[in-house]
């Protein structure tokens, strides 16, 4: 046993079983970086040592030895003892390795970052090589323009370009202002002719010829300004401006209708609409009006429709209510709703009320080029009816008003009957009629 710290070591691999020899491998092999799949922890690295050494001494008692003489056995025991001592070495070895482990590891990933590297030069100087000996033997520089470099060199100028390139890149000269004015005129000369030979509505009678365009303005709904990019027949229409005249005074003006209702975008949507209806189109100021009414009444009704809801949440509650609204098409508003009758037991009921009190506000039906009508449930006579409609056509767009007109020519209508029922009882009483 003296001998076994002095004897030199031996290598094992005949020695050890196949799972002892994989474990030397795989934990001995060291951490590589491209090795990683073969790496084991220490302490079953340990774990595995510690048992084969325990099966070969287990072996060895109990199978190997009985069965030899003293000689042999002393041979067993120290074969046995040099290879668990040559094993423990190596374990030794790799414990105290571990400690330095991560430097190691550092040291391998710079290796293989100084091997991509030289690669990388290696492939580079292989291109360079390749480059020089097939690509750049046949290039060759053009030959010097001598004759435009002394016109810069002499003049400061190069008067050989193509004309083409002055035509697409520099800028026309800008027209004189006498030509400018005289171009305007002549459009708006244009632009006469073609409004007296044409189909003008009567709504679209209201327009002002000037600058080189031409302004519709249809009152209470919008204004519109075309003009021609020339004096052909077959020109279409350019249409440059609109501007929505529908306003809503009692909650904020146009600023609040442009905030909700016409909006840029819708504004912009319509414009781009109605130009693309203008080409080839036999009666194009026609179909600008169209568009234009249409869109302007439905925004007229919606106008009305929030006004509506607004006096019943605030101040109206049930006294009116809103039977029907279509969009774009009609919107009805009943009133004196507890005047009308509910039951056949009224003995002096009202014949006229037992549809209810309402008012219509459509777009025509016979004709949607004119303005919103108003039609009244009873129907009132044409003078009553034209004092309410004055609301709609006023500047003011407001469904209190038309209320007030319609309540107050009821109401002065059934004063007047109430008085001829008075007369024919009273024959000598004389009434009169009192309206605040």
């Amino acid at each position: 046993t003296e001998n076994l710290g002095t004897m030199a070591p031996v290598p094992l691999e005949g020695l050890q079983t196949p799972v002892a020899n994989s474990v030397a491998q795989g934990g001995l092999g060291g951490p590589q970086e491209g090795n990683r799949g073969g790496m084991m922890s220490l302490a079953m690295l340990i774990d595995f040592i510690v048992q084969r050494t325990y099966h070969e001494l287990t072996v060895l008692a109990n199978c190997k030895l009985p069965r030899k003489t003293d000689m042999e056995r002393k041979i067993e025991i120290y074969n046995f003892a040099t290879r668990t001592r040559q094993l423990f070495v190596r374990l030794l070895a790799l414990v105290k390795w571990a400690n330095s482990a991560s430097k190691v590891e550092k040291s391998a990933r710079i290796m293989n970052f100084l091997d991509k590297q030289s690669l990388l030069f290696v492939e580079t100087a292989d291109m360079l090589a390749r480059m020089a000996r097939e690509t750049l033997v046949q290039a060759r520089l053009p030959n010097f323009h001598i004759p435009a470099a002394v016109e810069v060199l002499t003049t400061g100028t190069y008067g050989r370009l193509p004309a083409c390139i002055r035509e697409k890149i520099v800028p026309p000269d800008p027209i004189t202002p006498s030509e400018k004015r005289n171009t305007l005129l002549r459009l708006n000369q244009v632009i006469q002719h073609r409004l007296v030979t044409g189909n003008l509505l009567p709504q679209m009678k209201n327009l002002k010829i000037e600058n080189g365009r031409v302004t519709f303005h249809v009152q209470h709904e919008f204004e519109v300004a075309l003009t021609v990019m020339g004096d052909g027949p077959n020109i279409p229409w350019r249409l440059l401006e609109i501007d929505i005249l529908v306003e809503d005074k009692e909650t904020g003006g146009r600023q609040l209708m442009e905030k909700h209702w016409s909006t840029p975008l819708q504004v912009q949507y319509i414009h781009q609409l109605i130009q693309s209806r203008l080409v080839d189109n036999p009666q194009p100021l026609t179909e600008v009006y169209n568009c234009l009414h249409f869109f302007c009444q439905s925004l007229q009704l919606e106008v009305l429709y929030s006004q509506t809801l607004r006096l019943m949440r605030d101040r109206l509650d049930d006294h009116i209510h809103v039977d029907e609204y279509v969009p774009g098409k009609c919107l009805v508003v009943s009133y004196w709703r507890e005047l009308t009758s509910k039951g056949k037991e009224q003995v002096n009921k009202d014949l006229r009320s037992e549809l209810g009190y309402k008012l219509t506000v459509q777009v025509d039906v016979h004709d949607p080029a004119r303005p919103l009508a108003v039609l009244h449930v009873p129907s009132l006579g044409n003078k009553e009816s034209e004092i309410a409609d004055r609301a709609i056509r006023s500047e003011v767009l407001s469904m209190e008003r038309l209320l007030v007109h319609t309540i107050y020519v009821r109401t002065r209508s059934r004063l007047n009957d109430i008085k001829l029922e008075l007369q024919g009882m009273l024959k000598d009483v004389e009434c009169n009629i009192f309206l605040d």
